[in-house]
């Protein structure tokens, strides 16, 4: 940060005060954080010495691993992702400012920084909160370095601090890496080479983890796809009616999705059209990841060669069902003070405290309304606009900077759209938040051709 002038530091103090202060009152209202069930299956991960798997990006397990597990304190992983998530926001906020934006500083600042869903995911025990903030952080310096073409001092701290966050701590995340190569194209090899000290070292660290840590049976993404649509194809239909007198879908499917020793009946009747987990995660399901690799691979396969075709409709249906229901924040969200609930599943050393205070009843309050009114203070509609006006005026611009940013987002945007199989806001949240990027990128016109 030394690079940057003194009156533009002093304020960068001040906005990562601010930021700290008020994290720090929500920390309070929700100690020790905000727990769910992905939460409990990342901590029973940790405390079973993994003989619990919960299935979690590797990066991500070892990060709860190392501030959760010599302590069993589910408070100081929190708190360490509120600091990071607090350091990227005030850096961002800060070069707002330095560049006159002011309007776009405030609705970063109250729309985005301490909206209510981006203070509720940094201060819970999922990945999700802290890689939004660090996508846009870390695309935020690609952004600015390859308009500069070189790595300035500021760029190498927050690149050193959002990319491991922005790459390993969801699956999704290796979409990012895109942005990281045209970056290093972009380059002089001095940058280049400041860029490779920079991202190498994360890249080889989370390579152990992931042969250290692997999964006995780990989910995947197409699979996941293929058997929570093939399932959904078979919904029983009143009216009867099918065209062309074609099996909705293959006998060879069939075959595979009874493989497990339960019947279709019993399969479709842990069919939802917002989640999947009942196919899976339920005792009394039929637990579709047992299936034997054969059957996975005939799933698969008839997915794409027959079923998805002759249901493209239905398929289609889906994406956009889950997706909206996703939107507008209706389903995996647990209370703050869902921790009671969670912690006596644990080994944690974690206590409930600040209960009854004022600060806890105030902000939880506030945290009340804005779930109720979620369809004004959670939807990320703002994000996904200025994706596809980011998109629109870069290419127009021939802003090459920036449409890098804007493909890297409509790449994401298409991967959780193609994806999802549960209607889960937490995949929608990096789409929240890039406007902290997107603001900068479409308001700033592009470097002269010489420069």
């Amino acid at each position: 940060m030394a690079a940057l002038p003194m009156a533009s530091r002093k304020r960068f103090g001040l906005l990562l005060a601010l930021l700290c202060f008020l994290y720090a009152l929500w920390m309070v209202a929700s100690w020790p954080g905000v727990l769910g069930q992905d939460s409990l299956a990342v901590i029973k991960e940790v405390d079973s010495n993994r003989e619990f798997q919960a299935g979690k990006p590797a990066f991500w397990y070892l990060w709860v691993l190392s501030l959760y597990g010599p302590w069993r304190l589910v408070e100081i992983p929190i708190i360490c992702q509120l600091l990071v998530c607090a350091l990227v926001c005030a850096r961002m906020l800060n070069w707002m400012l330095d560049q006159g934006m002011r309007k776009s500083f405030w609705y970063s600042l109250l729309g985005v920084a301490l909206a209510p869903s981006v203070v509720y995911y940094a201060s819970s025990l999922y990945s999700d909160g802290i890689y939004a903030i660090a996508t846009a952080g870390m695309l935020f310096e690609v952004w600015r370095s390859y308009r500069e073409r070189r790595l300035d001092g500021t760029a190498c701290w927050m690149l050193l601090l959002t990319v491991p966050f922005a790459l390993f701590s969801r699956p999704n995340g290796l979409l990012n890496a895109i942005a990281l190569v045209v970056l290093a194209l972009a380059l002089p090899n001095a940058g280049r080479w400041r860029l490779g000290i920079l991202v190498l070292p994360w890249c080889l660290i989370a390579l152990v983890a992931h042969s250290q840590f692997k999964y006995r049976t780990p989910i995947g993404s197409v699979f996941p796809l293929a058997v929570y649509e093939t399932v959904g194809f078979l919904e029983h239909r009143p009216m009867g009616l099918w065209e062309r007198n074609e099996p909705r879908v293959s006998k060879e499917t069939v075959q595979a999705l009874t493989a497990g020793g339960k019947d279709l009946g019993h399969i479709q009747r842990f069919y939802d059209h917002y989640y999947w987990d009942p196919l899976v995660f339920f005792p009394e399901g039929p637990d579709m990841l047992a299936l034997p690799e054969e059957a996975k691979t005939i799933i698969i396969r008839e997915f794409f060669t027959y079923n998805l075709w002759h249901n493209f409709p239905a398929f289609a249906a889906s994406r956009v069902n889950i997706f909206l229901y996703a939107a507008f924040a209706n389903g995996g969200i647990a209370g703050p003070n869902n921790a009671e609930n969670i912690l006596p599943h644990t080994q944690a050393s974690s206590k409930i405290l600040f209960r009854n205070g004022k600060t806890h009843h105030t902000l939880v309050g506030w945290f009340d309304f804005t779930i109720k009114h979620r369809t004004i203070f959670w939807t990320p509609w703002v994000g996904l606009w200025l994706i596809v006006l980011g998109l629109v005026t870069t290419w127009r611009r021939r802003d090459h900077a920036g449409l890098v940013v804007c493909l890297v987002f409509g790449l994401q945007l298409a991967a959780v759209f193609s994806f999802s199989i549960a209607g889960e806001y937490r995949y929608l949240l990096a789409f929240f938040t890039a406007p902290l990027v997107l603001l900068p990128v479409i308001h700033t016109k592009p470097q002269p051709a010489h420069a």
